[in-house]
C-alpha cells in the first residue's frame, strides 16, 4: 500500500520535471529565433548593417572560423583568392548541399570582399561537415531556387531578413585528359 502512493508521488514530480524542462527548451528556442528575426529585419537599415558587418567582420569571423566547416555546425568555411592581393582567405559562411554544388546566403549582397573574389576567380574551396570540396562556377540565383536547400528556421529568417541574393557553387569535376595516339 506504502509503495502504492510513493510511486503516486513520484509520477507527478517527474511529469512536472519533464515539463519544466520542456518550457525552458522552447523559451530558449523560441528567444534564439526571436532575435535572428529582429537581427534580420535589422539589416534592412543601411547604417546598422554597416555596423553589423564590420562587427562580424572584426570580431565574429575570426571566432566563427574556429569551429566553421566541423560536422553538425551551421557555418562552413570558404576559401578564396584575393582578386587584388593574391592572398588566400578564409572566410565563415552558411552553406547548404545544393544539385552538384554549394548554396551560400548573401545577406549583404553580392558587395562583400568573399564573394566578389569568387566570381572574379571563379572557383573557390569549401569545408563543410568536416570534408573539403573543391567548388567552380559561381553563380547568383533567386530565393526561389536556393530556400529547398535550407531547414525552415533558416528559410523563415532569410525570407523575413530580406536575403533576395544567393551563391551556388557547383563541385569541380576532373575530366580526364585524352591520350593522342597519333595516328
Amino acid at each position: 500500500m506504502q509503495a502504492q502512493l510513493q510511486e503516486r508521488k513520484q509520477t507527478p514530480r517527474l511529469i512536472r520535471v519533464f515539463f519544466g524542462i520542456l518550457i525552458t527548451t522552447i523559451s530558449i528556442v523560441g528567444g534564439f529565433f526571436l532575435i535572428s528575426i529582429a537581427l534580420a529585419k535589422a539589416m534592412h537599415q543601411k547604417e546598422l548593417r554597416d555596423k553589423i558587418r564590420r562587427f562580424n567582420r572584426q570580431t565574429l569571423n575570426p571566432l566563427t572560423l574556429k569551429i566553421a566547416g566541423n560536422r553538425l555546425r551551421v557555418y562552413a568555411s570558404l576559401k578564396h583568392v584575393g582578386r587584388h592581393s593574391g592572398h588566400e582567405y578564409s572566410t565563415p559562411v552558411v552553406a547548404r548541399p545544393l544539385g552538384d554544388g554549394f548554396v551560400v546566403p548573401l545577406p549583404y549582397g553580392t558587395d562583400v570582399d568573399w564573394c566578389q573574389n569568387v566570381l572574379a576567380a571563379g572557383k573557390c574551396t569549401l569545408l563543410w561537415n568536416e570534408h573539403e570540396y573543391s567548388l567552380e562556377k559561381p553563380e547568383l540565383i533567386k530565393p526561389s531556387e536556393a530556400l529547398d536547400a535550407f531547414p525552415l528556421s533558416q528559410r523563415i529568417i532569410f525570407s523575413v531578413g530580406g536575403i533576395k541574393q544567393y551563391v551556388i557553387l557547383h563541385q569541380h569535376v576532373e575530366v580526364p585528359e585524352t591520350v593522342s595516339t597519333g595516328v
